[in-house]
């Protein structure tokens, strides 16, 4: 009985695994003709980041582009990035040795003829030692002492890109 447990379970996993590569090569990966960043949280009263952190458009513009892959088809959707907020703990007034904690921000993915938006979504990161509880909303990862910044907006990049695949994966399927 066992043997055709394990004989059945061995069946069933080579058939999902042949039917995820079958859907992989048929759909492939989402690519992206362009990928855009602004940063609008500069509007926000008391805030500084940008002058703490003038290149984080750029930085998070090319955190994103390693995990997604890029098309030169001018057809291929877009995705926009706009960071509305970083703070340390909630507070948006930083100083340049203090970091931030919290990045948040809403991600649009369009139709590069019309620009027309397709969907959105919102991505919030906040990193957090361990024993603080993470607010509600929000996608802990875990920082580094080293590089704090990194982590923060290769955690932005990561959700980005899985949350855009997964979303364009699905629209695929439906306009199948």
């Amino acid at each position: 009985m066992f043997c055709s447990v394990k004989s059945i379970a061995l069946a069933a996993s080579v058939s999902v695994a042949a039917l995820a590569t079958a859907a992989y090569a048929q759909y492939g990966s989402p690519s992206y003709s362009e990928i855009e960043v602004t940063a609008s949280f500069s509007e926000v009263d008391d805030s500084n980041a940008m002058e703490i952190f003038p290149d984080i458009e750029n930085d998070l513009r090319a955190a994103i582009s390693e995990k997604l892959p890029r098309s030169d088809d001018a057809a291929d959707p877009i995705i926009s990035v706009d960071v509305r907020s970083i703070a340390l703990n909630g507070n948006p007034l930083m100083t340049s040795t203090e970091g931030f904690n919290e990045i948040e921000g809403v991600v649009s993915i369009s139709d590069p003829n019309t620009r027309v938006v397709g969907t959105s979504f919102p991505v919030n990161i906040a990193a957090y030692p361990a024993e603080q509880t993470v607010p509600e909303g929000y996608i802990a990862v875990a920082p580094s002492a080293d590089d704090f910044y990194r982590v923060m907006i290769d955690g932005f990049a990561e959700t980005v890109a899985d949350q855009a695949t997964d979303v364009t994966i699905l629209e695929q399927n439906r306009d199948r």
